[in-house]
């Protein structure tokens, strides 16, 4: 490696931690970059807010800058819908948080405080379905409150 190489590839690197050190996130100069190129413009406002979310990885922020129309209230619901994952309910399914994201961007335009319950409960089951969009316009329809009823399997027994 010659001398001029050497300290180039040292400037460089130097560059790229001040990058680091100057955005306060916890994603690099080049992943920023990626995520805002590939972003809805209407979408670059709520960066800095998806971005101090812990739980979101750069794979998530990215899909949700690029794909969903995001609002203050949207963010808000995502914010709260994050908070519903519990990692133990979702685990026995082979559910990821990404996945439970994707879910949340692919219903966000019909999702509200009220039917995050509901929601989670569609998603905790075991499908492969990420749109949820008739059972959340009407949720009292599709929420049934759990019964334990015995029942048995045979209409009638005999007994000789």
């Amino acid at each position: 490696m010659s001398f001029k190489s050497y300290f180039e590839r040292v400037f460089k690197n130097l560059t790229a931690l001040e990058n680091k050190m100057q955005t306060g996130f916890r994603f690099s100069q080049s992943e920023i970059n990626e995520i805002i190129s590939s972003a809805k413009k209407e979408n670059l406002p709520f960066f800095e807010t998806l971005a101090r979310m812990p739980e979101l990885t750069m794979f998530d922020v990215g899909y949700l800058m690029s794909s969903v129309n995001l609002t203050i209230e949207k963010i808000e619901i995502l914010k709260k819908a994050s908070s519903l994952y519990k990692e133990e309910e979702f685990k026995a399914q082979g559910q990821t948080f990404s996945d439970f994201v994707f879910r949340v961007g692919a219903n966000i335009d019909n999702l509200n405080m009220e039917n995050l319950e509901v929601f989670k409960d569609l998603v905790q089951c075991k499908n492969e379905l990420y749109d949820f969009t008739r059972a959340l316009q009407n949720p009292i329809k599709y929420k049934h409150s759990k019964k334990k009823e015995l029942g048995f399997a045979f209409q009638n027994v005999f007994v000789e």
